[in-house]
């Protein structure tokens, strides 16, 4: 006979549990409507600057407690704005027309132009099935393959694509939940694909993001090629420490993989003759990149990036049914609510109350804003989205940068780049979750050597900030 479980707990408990969610997103409404409706308003703060900072606050819990989605959040923050006048509603609204925000739609549609025609599993395959022929060297072309891939497609995008191919290999090899070839397998998917993801403004709409919040705020821009040259040779400087590690840990590893070799000749003859779409999807891609490197100060990456999406409908590779699923609507809605917010603080004079009152009394030396600030945001987005992060701090590390005679540019790198460097946790970066997922990869193991990577990034970021940045004429 089954025996039936009883959990006797306490009725009050199981209601709590059960309803936790809806009883935080109700107290914590009735703490907004007490805080926005109160006429005790600091001294030297505006009436809208109070009410901006009311609702900032409630962002800010929305975000980090995750209890409603982001996309949510963000509409439900435009629409306080216009209810309680912080701005004109018609300029909030208008907020959705960001260049910043048709950059990441039409980034969105070339990447899944790419995936829809078959290019990016093709590559896939062919790189895996020339070079992975040993533990050591199969880990470190999953590595590299998925940070070169994360240049041009969202770094989730990356991790998603791999990751089936992946659970095929340990498959074929049977390896089991403790094998080490295995843990650094997936180890490398979720580190390249997040590495990979920082040094483009294709790799993670947060980077775009910034760069909207930035231009909102001041009038000035980053180009395509401007990120590439600043943000590079220190994410290159974290892959080579990368590698150094991967191959030392797996060398411990002596599980033979010819049965790979044979897996992945199968997988790639079955692919077939390259297809035209394939081809289409390549000269679009490579003409994307040749005029964001090189046109994209005439041209504008946004204009760029909307011209290259239409050419996949255009030339037949795929039709709006393909596009439509792999645009992330939810995450143009998120940006579109968190410009706005950023705009709030700026107009509303609350970043310049908090900056005459708390943040100018600060001593700090440029080396200590650089590592304040690039330390918050990295252990911030071990918890919460990464673009929640560039909302929450950016504006205000943005104000605090000019209040203190630097380049606001520096404070979008100080707190953009960090916030796509989630190696701890989980809930970190939808990478680190899908190579969690695949069970070789236990919570002790991913908190010890992340926590690691995280030093080594702070570490290798200073010293390019310090040493290189001033090259580039950011401070």
């Amino acid at each position: 006979m089954k025996s039936v479980y009883i959990d006797k707990r306490p009725l009050w408990v199981l209601l709590f549990l059960e309803y936790k969610n809806a009883l935080m997103l109700l107290t914590s409404f009735i703490m907004f409507f007490v805080f926005i409706s109160s006429d005790r308003i600091p001294e030297g703060l505006s009436i809208e600057g109070y009410k901006t900072m009311v609702i900032f606050i409630l962002a800010i819990f929305l975000w980090v407690t995750n209890i409603i989605p982001l996309a949510i959040t963000s509409l439900g923050v435009m629409g306080l704005l216009a209810t309680y006048n912080v701005l004109e509603g018609g300029r909030i609204y208008s907020f959705f027309g960001n260049e910043a925000l048709f950059f990441i739609i039409g980034a969105f549609i070339i990447s899944a132009g790419i995936s829809t025609s078959g290019l990016n599993i093709r590559i896939s395959y062919f790189v895996l099935s020339k070079f992975g022929h040993s533990p050591s060297k199969l880990v470190l072309t999953i590595f590299f393959l998925g940070a070169g891939l994360a240049h041009f497609m969202p770094a989730h995008a990356v991790a998603a694509l791999l990751f089936p191919i992946l659970v095929a290999v340990a498959d074929k090899l049977k390896l089991e939940p403790g094998s080490i070839l295995g843990r650094y397998m997936f180890f490398a998917l979720a580190w390249g694909s997040i590495i990979g993801g920082v040094v483009t403004l294709l790799g993670g709409a947060r980077n775009a993001l910034a760069i909207g919040i930035l231009n909102e705020a001041t009038g000035l821009n980053i180009s395509f090629m401007d990120w590439f040259i600043t943000t590079a040779p220190p994410v290159y400087g974290i892959m080579a420490v990368v590698t150094i590690y991967l191959k030392y840990k797996v060398k411990l590893s002596q599980k033979d993989t010819h049965l790979i070799q044979e897996l992945l000749s199968e997988d790639t003859s079955r692919l077939g003759k390259i297809k035209f779409n394939e081809i289409k999807a390549f000269v679009i891609l490579i003409l994307t990149i040749y005029m964001w490197v090189f046109q994209s100060n005439r041209f504008g990456i946004a204009n760029i990036a909307l011209i290259s999406a239409a050419l996949f409908f255009v030339l037949n590779v795929m039709g709006w049914e393909d596009a439509k699923d792999q645009i992330n609507w939810g995450a143009i809605f998120m940006y579109g609510g968190a410009i706005a917010l950023g705009r709030a603080l700026v107009d509303t004079g609350l970043l310049t109350y908090l900056s005459e009152e708390y943040l100018l009394t600060m001593n700090i030396t440029l080396a200590g804003f650089i590592i304040v600030t690039f330390v918050i945001s990295l252990f911030l987005t071990e918890g919460i989205s990464n673009a929640a992060v560039v909302v929450m701090l950016l504006p205000v590390i943005l104000e605090m940068a000019l209040r203190l005679g630097f380049d606001p540019k520096l404070a979008v790198y100080i707190v953009a780049i960090p916030a796509g460097l989630a190696f701890m946790m989980p809930m970190g970066s939808p990478p680190n979750a899908i190579a969690y997922s695949s069970g070789f990869i236990k919570p002790n193991d991913s908190m010890k050597t992340g926590f690691v990577l995280n030093m080594i990034s702070i570490g290798i970021f200073l010293l390019f900030a310090l040493f290189y940045w001033p090259l580039l004429g950011l401070y």
